[in-house]
């Protein structure tokens, strides 16, 4: 199999795995809501639909900006770690900060934020090892 095809592979499979935890993710994210909605005050639950979204528009922008990168010529896979890594280190800071200030500021949307931040986590984890599973395994 030539290196084109084995990674016009691995896109579609990253491709599947984003969709399927898009899906996962909002399924176990209204039920998240829902509990929430009969058992906590009702800002959690937009703090949870916050999250969630929160971490969505996260690896939305991680997909686009890999995407967007290639390898130029002499260029060391370390070099291009490099490249990435800035962006990404932001971007994760900007959320940390946003739902370190939500709790701060009002305890039942920060906490529900956090909650949604670890069901998309969660969910986008469990669609991983699925697809790892379904590929064979670890080569």
């Amino acid at each position: 199999m030539s290196e084109h095809s084995e990674a016009s592979e691995a896109i579609w499979s990253m491709t599947k795995v984003l969709r399927s935890t898009i899906v996962s993710a909002v399924i176990m994210g209204t039920g998240v809501i829902l509990v929430a909605l009969a058992f906590y005050p009702p800002f959690s639950a937009v703090g949870i639909f916050l999250g969630v979204i929160g971490a969505w528009l996260n690896m939305r922008f991680l997909d686009r900006s890999i995407g967007k990168i290639s390898l130029e010529d002499g260029e060391s896979m370390k070099s291009l770690r490099r490249r990435v890594r800035g962006p990404v280190l932001i971007r994760l800071g900007i959320l940390t900060a946003g739902v370190l200030g939500l709790v701060i500021l009002y305890s039942p949307v920060g906490i529900g934020s956090l909650v949604g931040l670890v069901v998309f986590q969660f969910c986008f984890i469990v669609n991983l090892g699925r697809a790892q599973l379904a590929s064979g395994g670890s080569e």
